[in-house]
């Protein structure tokens, strides 16, 4: 089995289900990535070759995009890809997984809604390295939902106390 960290901006091909693993929630979808390019003697853009895998959330990471992914939604998926080799009908069978470690929308294909997230526990949401360290001065929204790109920015709270979550998205 090999293992690689990898990023890759892809669409949602399944409907996202929740699951438990012993003491874990497991949030799991396929994920489809085409490959883009330009044909040099035409100019014309043509579709490649085309990814295909199945995307595992784990924890914290499956609590918080339960509901908030669904099929057909343009996503970034960051994490480990992983070879799971099995025998079915007496045939070796191979199928490519992404355990994901990060997860969020492809802005440049939906409108999104964003909520900030309680902090779960001590360290956490104080700023000090934190997920949010880089974010302090930046507009936050306050505890309603606030969509991007529709709201004015002076309007926003610019307490930087708590952690963010993506919520949902929709097409556009």
């Amino acid at each position: 089995m090999n293992e690689a960290q990898t990023t890759v901006r892809g669409t949602v091909i399944t409907n996202p289900t929740t699951r438990r693993v012993g003491d874990d929630q497991v949030f799991s979808f396929r994920v489809a990535s085409n490959t883009r390019y330009q044909d040099r003697t035409s100019g014309e853009w043509k579709t490649g070759g085309t990814l295909y895998f199945s995307a595992n959330c784990w924890g914290r990471l499956a609590q918080r995009a339960s509901g908030s992914i669904c099929k057909g939604d343009g996503v970034i998926v960051h994490g480990r890809l992983l070879t799971n080799e099995y025998e079915r009908e007496g045939h070796l069978m191979r199928d490519l997984e992404m355990r994901v470690s990060a997860l969020g929308p492809d802005l440049s294909r939906m409108d999104v809604t964003v909520r900030r997230a309680k902090p779960d526990g001590p360290g956490e949401g104080s700023g000090e390295g934190g997920a949010e360290a880089g974010l302090r001065g930046l507009p936050e929204a306050d505890e309603d939902a606030m969509e991007i790109g529709s709201q004015d920015l002076d309007e926003l709270d610019t307490d930087p106390a708590e952690d963010g979550e993506f919520v949902g998205a929709s097409g556009l």
